[in-house]
């Protein structure tokens, strides 16, 4: 299972309120396209583009 890298709350399955989710917290499967999407999880991180050099 991914790891969380940021805080995160979702609401688990089975369960009917919201969970906060801390750094290094295991994922549960139904709650990783959210935290993907809001790159939360391990290997989501945002990629900063390559400085190019301006002409």
């Amino acid at each position: 299972m991914p790891k969380f890298i940021k805080p995160f709350k979702g609401v688990p399955e089975g369960e009917i309120y919201p969970a906060q989710f801390n750094v290094g917290d295991e994922c549960p499967p139904e709650l990783e396209a959210g935290a993907t999407e809001l790159r939360a999880l391990e290997g989501t991180e945002e990629k900063k583009p390559a400085n190019k050099a301006e002409k």
